[in-house]
């Protein structure tokens, strides 16, 4: 994201994909990352869907080096049919982990895993 909080990816005919920095964890040594598609309805933004991430980068200098990255969902928004999911709460204070739903976040995985595979394969992410 070079050092922006948002980003929108266009990539006609699919919806857009917006990425953004939402916050921090585990006392700032992780990141917290929003994952979406936007659509508009009687002038309110909806999540279709909205998957929010995890994201802990442990590589540093070696910026090569993927398998030090560690990405976990943790929430799953589809907003037309109400669903709002959070598999991982985080306390307030310091964003360490407070409770986790294991079922729901393997579930949460298993979408974002599928989710991932088609948005590369719908051309956003460049390879």
């Amino acid at each position: 994201m070079n050092s922006k909080q948002h980003l929108k990816i266009e990539n006609e005919p699919f919806m857009p994909l917006t990425i953004e920095h939402i916050g921090d964890a585990y006392n700032s040594e992780a990141k917290l990352y929003s994952l979406c598609h936007y659509y508009v309805q009687l002038g309110e933004l909806m999540q279709d869907p909205e998957v929010c991430f995890i994201v802990v980068d442990g590589r540093g200098d070696e910026t090569e080096t993927y398998e030090k990255v560690q990405i976990t969902p943790y929430s799953f928004r589809q907003a037309n049919i109400g669903i709002d999911d959070e598999s991982i709460i985080f306390n307030e204070n310091d964003g360490i982990v407070k409770n986790c739903d294991d079922d729901m976040q393997h579930e949460q995985a298993e979408f974002a895993e599928q989710w991932l595979t088609n948005i590369w394969q719908q051309g956003f992410l460049i390879s």
